[in-house]
């Protein structure tokens, strides 16, 4: 079990979906990576907050007294001759296998999509305001105090902007995940609301221009400039995120 086989099967392993001898493997790989370990609390931080503050919709009776009806007028196929079954199981559980380990392959070589990208991002965000400790590892107003503590422990320069004069209070930085990728968030405050500004290292040199949008209720603004992408999330206003996100740019 590595990291990055760790993180595609996660979420299904707290589900309780896994088989026993897998399970195993994450928890031994859990017991001795502290990153996947982290990013299992996230995990886990989310889960219970959308379970707390997620509506919740009861279907009415009517519409499982329809399903359970349409069910019951189904009609299922005469079975095939045991001999001609077995050939037709046999032949199917090769199709299937074969797609799934073609699927698998694609899976692990492709990057994450946006999606799950932004599932990422708002689960680091979230986990981080469980707890000021998981916020916060440098504790500092002063960018030539946090910049100099990222030196050494990651292998980039992100932006550290001093920006108290528009109302944006840097906190400091901590080490994070997005998916499997290594970044850090700077923490900015505006206000009581704590902006997360991720960052890492981007596939290639090419500069995106700032774009805003939203993601189970935080706002979100990514770009990229200078080899690293960018992404701020918090629940501040769409027109004080967009100011603090253009205040980072160059």
């Amino acid at each position: 079990m590595n990291c990055t086989r760790m993180r595609q099967v996660l979420d299904a392993w707290i589900d309780g979906e896994l088989d026993a001898a897998t399970s195993t493997e994450i928890d031994r790989h859990l017991a001795e990576c502290p990153a996947c370990l982290a990013l299992k609390g996230e995990r886990g931080a989310l889960r219970r907050e959308l379970r707390a503050n997620a509506p919740r919709f009861e279907a009415p009776p009517a519409l499982r007294a329809a399903i359970l009806a349409r069910i019951e007028q189904t009609t299922l196929p005469a079975p095939a001759p045991a001999r001609h079954r077995q050939w037709l199981q046999t032949a199917a559980f090769a199709s299937i296998a074969a797609a799934v380990g073609l699927v698998a392959g694609l899976w692990i070589e492709r990057p994450l999509p946006d999606d799950s990208l932004r599932e990422h991002l708002v689960a680091s965000h979230v986990a981080s305001l469980t707890d000021p400790q998981r916020l916060i590892t440098v504790v500092s107003t002063n960018q030539h105090v946090v910049k100099p503590w990222l030196q050494g422990k990651i292998d980039f320069a992100p932006v550290v902007r001093d920006l108290s004069a528009d109302g944006y209070t840097l906190l400091g930085a901590r080490l994070d995940h997005v998916g499997d990728r290594q970044t850090v968030a700077i923490v900015y405050r505006k206000r009581n609301h704590v902006i997360n500004l991720f960052a890492w290292r981007a596939a290639d040199y090419t500069a995106e221009a700032l774009a805003l949008q939203s993601a189970r209720g935080f706002g979100m603004a990514t770009w990229a400039d200078s080899g690293l992408r960018y992404a701020a999330i918090s629940d501040i206003e769409r027109t004080d995120l967009e100011q603090f996100a253009r205040l980072m740019q160059p």
